[in-house]
């Protein structure tokens, strides 16, 4: 009986995860599964919710009490400890495939790779993962929670311009990934996103977006919607097109280690620890200024800017102002790739310019 009924359970998901699948937004049992992992580890004391998290939350995490001997539980303990933690855990879920198999979907990035100390850790992680959704009947779990969780995105889907945003990017970086997939994640936290690339058999790229719920809440999981949502959509999938662009050329970023310097501590705090994280995200906090002007106020735009330059990405303006340039001379630069080293060469400039001697002689302790 009990395998009839996880059977049955397994097939409703199944059904219900096919009709998502084009959904603007979706829940992920694998993801899900994930989260209650590491709702069992030290994860949840620097990543938690304020409180006790939302109603969903703390049934997922009851749920998976009983397992903190499963050694899901104790891999996933270890990778935290090891620092794997952020958008390396998500980032790894978007590389498999559906559960119950939970198969590898996509070969694991480099970056994942080195995040974990290996693919065979990876791998062992995955495994014990689709084990563990198999000896608790997480399905059946997911399975009852599943409407309750579709009435929670209601209010995110009001008016969300999805496919404006998508068009967007793929316009202004002259190219688009294969596919899109926008993940809300109503037990991880606190607010905000993550963005994750994998690429396929064929070397075509995937673009992931995770939403990750406030943390706030004690009722139901709550979302950002609106403008906001739209302003996530574009830094989280933005992602998918800067990091790959600027990672081409690894030894312009690592000479560029003295921009990193004077707020090096605030972004180590945003784990931003690497001149190629930091310029990553510099360019992403740039291109989400000129995305507002496009996609939204001047008042919004105003915000993002200052927003950012607030939080320590002092570049954003002169960064905004290359980009500027690479809108009014898309005849030279069709794509964002060929526009890479003409930034590169204005963030030589800057630094010639600007760096002091402190950075220049302490930026090779730099990672």
């Amino acid at each position: 009986m009990l395998r009839r009924l996880v059977g049955l359970a397994t097939l409703i998901v199944m059904i219900c995860s096919a009709a998502a699948a084009d959904a603007p937004l979706r829940v992920s049992p694998e993801m899900e599964l994930l989260a209650g992992v590491l709702s069992q580890t030290t994860w949840i004391e620097t990543r938690g919710p304020e409180g006790q998290g939302n109603e969903y939350f703390r049934a997922l995490q009851e749920f998976f009490a009983d397992y903190q001997g499963h050694e899901a539980v104790i891999l996933a303990q270890e990778l935290t400890d090891k620092g794997f933690a952020y958008d390396a855990p998500p980032a790894f879920i978007c590389h498999l495939g559906p559960l119950p198999e939970l198969n590898l979907a996509y070969e694991y990035s480099d970056y994942l790779k080195k995040r974990a100390g290996g693919r065979q850790v990876l791998e062992e992680f995955r495994l014990a993962l689709a084990d563990l959704a198999v000896q608790s009947d997480f399905l059946s779990f997911y399975a009852e929670w599943k409407p309750y969780l579709d009435e929670c995105l209601a209010p995110c889907l009001q008016g969300f311009r999805r496919d404006d945003v998508e068009a967007w990017l793929s316009e202004f970086f002259g190219w688009a990934p294969a596919e899109f997939h926008l993940i809300v994640t109503p037990s991880m936290f606190p607010g905000g996103g993550y963005g994750a690339t994998v690429e396929d058999s064929e070397g075509n790229s995937i673009a992931f977006q995770i939403i990750r719920e406030f943390g706030c809440s004690e009722d139901v999981p709550e979302f950002p919607s609106g403008v906001s949502l739209e302003s996530l959509t574009c830094h989280e999938l933005g992602h998918s097109f800067v990091n790959p662009s600027l990672e081409a050329h690894p030894e312009r970023a690592k000479a560029l280690k003295p921009l990193l310097w004077p707020v090096r501590n605030t972004m180590a705090e945003q784990a931003y620890t690497s001149v190629a994280a930091f310029l990553n995200e510099q360019v992403i906090r740039a291109m989400e200024v000129v995305a507002a002007r496009d996609l939204f106020s001047p008042e919004i735009e105003l915000l993002i800017l200052e927003n950012n330059e607030k939080n320590g990405f002092y570049l954003t303006q002169f960064v905004v102002e290359q980009l500027e340039y690479y809108q009014a001379n898309r005849d030279q630069y069709p794509q964002f790739t060929d526009f890479v080293p003409y930034l590169y060469d204005r963030l030589t400039w800057y630094q010639d310019e600007h760096s002091t001697w402190e950075a220049r002689l302490f930026s090779k302790f730099l990672r």
